[in-house]
């Protein structure tokens, strides 16, 4: 193995747990949604419910692109070039990405 390899293999642990947290919040979201439209729920309490756990994916999802975009390790993982300053050409931040996701999922029924 060369030693760029080893680089471009390196796991950073708080990235992954930082991962982990992001998918967990995102599906928590989606399934409580689901369930929401499915029961045909209203209301203020409900609404409040489902902003907290939107607020609670979002920062996940944040603190977790700040972590890739901060952390020496990550940056040398996944190739960011941040010398140029314009992160369009580095990589693309995308931890919680499900292609089961959509825009269909927010409209009234």
């Amino acid at each position: 193995m060369s030693p760029t390899t080893a680089v471009d293999t390196q796991v950073c642990e708080t990235y992954h747990g930082l991962l982990e947290e992001c998918e967990i919040a995102r599906r928590e979201w989606n399934e409580r949604r689901a369930e929401i439209s499915e029961l045909g729920l209203r209301g203020k309490g409900i609404d409040d419910e489902l902003r907290w756990l939107q607020a609670r994916f979002a920062k996940s999802y944040a603190m977790a692109g700040n972590h890739s975009r901060d952390c020496g390790c990550c940056q040398s993982a996944g190739g960011v070039d941040h010398a140029a300053g314009d992160e369009s050409h580095g990589r693309f931040f995308s931890p919680c990405r499900d292609s089961s996701y959509s825009s269909a999922e927010f409209s009234a029924t």
